[in-house]
């Protein structure tokens, strides 16, 4: 993990979590790329707390231009309404998709439980198909600080059994860990030793920051041949899909074939 990135992670410890986080020494250029990366990543309200936080840091040095940058990327953070989170990503796998909705059908269940699934499961979706999707973990984060106590984790862990979750639970765990200064005791789905494999592709994953990139087929009117727009795009997707494959590997193997099959509607009859 580079500079750039190692700050960035201390920021958003220091701004959303109120660790205490001496940041390293970095050139204006280096800021400026920061500020590229937060943007990305979508993230830049949470660092801009940190950067608050330490601003009379002797290794912080931004211009005035470069605040002001901060200042008009600043956007102002706001929750989610229930209606809003009861409405993730789909399973592409129709059998664990169908068992999904049926527990968020359960008005019976508790509500905050449902909100953490629906938070680890988008999560789990987005590795599969874009890469780190760090703002999404913050807020994963942040929902466990704040209102982890009033979830029920022994239901929760039973949801992730039968949606075959556990291992993909344990990866978002140790992104936490390792990215978010959490300790294994903060996070009750989690097992107390994260597996050191689990770890090591935490941290591999940490340094992707690509956007999300589509493929599809196409077919030239005047060719019986048919190519794809973005070859390196869908290897990347090949390689994701099996990477993740011994987390979730029900959803992995769906979530490749389902993106293929859409990429074959650009074809043209």
């Amino acid at each position: 993990m580079n500079i750039i990135q190692r700050n960035l992670f201390r920021l958003l410890r220091c701004g959303v979590f109120q660790t205490t986080e001496t940041l390293e020494p970095m050139s204006v250029c280096k800021w400026d790329k920061l500020h590229q990366l937060a943007v990305l990543l979508d993230v830049q309200p949470y660092a801009y707390q940190g950067l608050l936080k330490c601003k009379n840091q002797f290794t912080l040095h931004m211009t005035d231009g470069q605040w002001g940058q901060w200042e008009l990327t600043h956007a102002r953070l706001e929750d989610l309404d229930d209606d809003e989170l009861l409405r993730p990503d789909k399973l592409t796998n129709p059998i664990l998709n169908r068992q999904l909705q049926n527990i968020l059908d359960d008005e019976t269940s508790d509500l905050q439980t449902r909100r953490v699934l629906i938070q680890i499961i988008s999560i789990a979706r987005r590795i599969l198909n874009e890469g780190l999707p760090l703002r999404r973990l913050v807020e994963l984060g942040v929902s466990l600080r704040e209102q982890g106590l009033k979830a029920d984790y022994t239901e929760l862990a039973e949801w992730l059994r039968k949606l075959r979750f556990q291992q993909m639970a344990q990866l978002e765990a140790a992104l936490l860990i390792d990215l978010l200064g959490f300790e294994p005791k903060d996070i009750p789905f989690v097992d107390t030793d994260i597996n050191r494999k689990t770890a090591q592709v935490a941290q591999e994953l940490a340094e992707y920051t690509a956007i999300h990139q589509d493929f599809y087929f196409s077919q030239g009117s005047d060719s019986i041949f048919v190519h794809t727009n973005n070859g390196s795009a869908l290897f990347s997707h090949i390689r994701r899909s099996a990477r993740y494959m011994r987390f979730i590997p029900s959803e992995a193997f769906t979530n490749f074939f389902a993106s293929f099959a859409h990429s074959l509607t650009h074809i043209e009859e």
